[in-house]
């Protein structure tokens, strides 16, 4: 067991639901001696197979045998390297293929099939999975389970992969839509940033990597759009390498604290979904809705739903570049603490899953920390994000060599700022008020709590709601009130918040999340380090909605 986070968040004590009355009992014991018995919260169990509920038909196969644990593969499978999507050979396509043909012929009740594989990942993330001693369903997404639970999928489903097609050193391949490098290696696939053609031609059913819920301005030779709200851009290809490298290296640079880049804590017993880390809303989240076609019957399939995305093959790419950008996180220096969570409860959860033999397997978050246990690793790419005209400093990673350099960003302010003339004319935030942001432009003022710049402090946003059902971008500036959002190009900009919603458009009414970005580093870079308030402009990108927030504090994280 291990302590609570304070008490007052009563959605971690498990109030609602239909035994909140009997728990308001011990929970008033509890607040009487001060919270100093609480011990809520445990490592997740393993959810039970057989017990998956849901409204999407998103249930696996059920199994009549109690899973297995997993046990490392040793020497027995040799190391594989996983390559970047628009660097593979004309032999690894016609064996990528091959192997989702396969998968693809296999019938749904198989657990191995491409619709069970998209089922499993819509059970974990469309509350499939309850518990008889918790009152809230598992949830994946939004949250520090993101990158452990998308290894773990992507580990087995590589493995059933492998074994279809017979050749124990099949990998996925990793779209590297990070890579802003401007020059196609290889012209009939494409420069690293575009979606790799051999997934749109042929565009029919004889191309087993085909979908047909995609969006026509995310297929190739158009450059992805990495802040994107769904839909095309205006912007032209070489805007958008600059703002994607731009997005990349706030994203990757700011997040400088475990809790920034994993997400939220979340023990069994707690309501999930509290807030995911820097690079889960984008550029991860902004990719699905990107590629989702906008004009389905149900709009942004299959990508942009969460509940149908496993279905397109491009799912995996996209998530094997997000597994890469884990290690690259862990390895890329700067300041701050870049190592993987330590807490007891996070590495002994627990997530069933099936392998190439259709046995139920059960794996702990600690079992898929290290990639030479799984055996496998990463083909090293060009990073133009991590040179120092994107604001890097000098990070590198494994001697990556860097490309497609961009010009540096520049203060898109004003060019003699006054940051205390600045912090005096902007308002602070109404107290004990809800916060509405709605199509225009939001500047605040907040106090710092350290402005010595030694700790790692952070901008949260507290109880954030919107219209779940809709899709959403926010994106973030520091001393730059005349900020409008329509580019990142500004050394100005610190972050970005995107919303994918799912395909069943269904959330609790009273359903709030965190919002986090990471301070120091950007202060750090700003020159600014030393200033006692932060000045912060909020603006709506492709969305209009209120969204709503009940607080936003300086803070101190680990």
């Amino acid at each position: 067991m291990a302590l609570s986070e304070p008490c007052s968040d009563r959605r971690k004590v498990g109030m609602a639901g239909p035994r909140g009355s009997a728990l308001i009992g011990f929970a008033v014991v509890v607040l009487v001696l001060g919270c100093m018995l609480v011990v809520d919260g445990a490592p997740f169990p393993a959810p039970r197979i057989n017990d998956c509920m849901s409204w999407e038909g998103c249930c696996p196969p059920r199994s009549n045998v109690p899973p297995i644990p997993f046990k490392f593969p040793g020497t027995s499978l040799p190391m594989r390297t996983r390559r970047a999507a628009h660097l593979v050979d004309a032999a690894y396509i016609a064996k990528y293929r091959r192997a989702y043909a396969l998968m693809r012929k296999l019938p749904a009740s198989d657990p191995r099939s491409l619709v069970a594989q998209a089922r499993l990942h819509c059970a974990y993330c469309g509350a499939a999975f309850t518990y008889p001693k918790s009152n809230y369903a598992l949830e994946i997404h939004d949250g520090w389970f993101f990158f452990p639970w998308h290894r773990m999928f992507l580990y087995f489903h590589e493995r059933i992969l492998a074994s279809l097609i017979g050749d124990p050193t099949f990998t996925l391949p990793f779209w590297n839509w990070d890579n802003q490098s401007p020059t196609a290696p290889q012209p009939k696939v494409g420069a690293a940033n575009t979606m790799p053609s051999y997934y749109t031609s042929p565009g029919d059913n004889s191309n087993s990597l085909w979908n047909r819920n995609r969006n026509r301005c995310a297929l190739p030779p158009n450059t992805i759009d990495l802040n994107s709200g769904g839909g095309c851009s205006n912007s032209s290809p070489r805007s958008l390498r600059i703002d994607n490298t731009r997005l990349m290296a706030v994203q990757m640079r700011t997040a400088t604290t475990p809790g920034l880049f994993f997400g939220s804590t979340y023990r069994f017993g707690w309501s999930g979904g509290l807030g995911g880390g820097n690079l889960e809303g984008s550029p991860h989240g902004t990719v699905h809705v990107f590629t989702g076609n906008p004009n389905a019957a149900n709009p942004f399939d299959d990508m942009g739903n969460l509940d149908r995305a496993a279905l397109d093959p491009l799912f995996y790419a996209h998530h094997a570049n997000m597994d890469r950008l884990w290690q690259v996180w862990k390895t890329a220096g700067g300041r701050g603490n870049r190592v993987d969570i330590s807490d007891r409860d996070y590495l002994n959860s627990q997530f069933v899953f099936y392998d190439e033999n259709k046995k139920l397997v059960s794996i702990k978050v600690s079992d898929v920390l290290d990639l030479n246990k799984l055996r496998y690793n990463y083909q090293n790419v060009p990073n133009p994000w991590m040179s120092a005209s994107s604001q890097m400093n000098s990070m590198s990673v494994d001697s990556m060599s860097m490309s497609g350099s961009m010009p540096p960003s520049t203060m898109c302010g004003p060019p003699n700022l006054d940051p205390n003339a600045m912090i005096k004319k902007a308002p602070m935030l109404p107290k004990k008020k809800t916060t509405v942001l709605t199509n225009k432009p939001l500047t605040f003022r907040l106090r710092r709590v350290d402005p010595s710049g030694k700790g790692e402090e952070i901008l949260v946003f507290k109880k954030l709601s919107l219209d779940w059902t809709k899709t959403a971008t926010i994106n973030a500036y520091l001393f730059y009130p005349g900020a409008d959002g329509t580019s990142i190009d500004c050394r100005e900009f610190f972050g970005t918040f995107s919303h994918i919603p799912e395909a069943n458009h269904r959330k609790k009414a009273a359903y709030t999340r965190s919002w986090k970005l990471g301070l120091s580093a950007k202060l750090e870079q700003l020159g600014l380090i030393d200033v006692s308030h932060v000045v912060v402009t909020l603006v709506q990108v492709g969305s209009s909605q209120q969204i709503k927030f009940a607080s936003a504090t300086v803070e101190k994280d680990q």
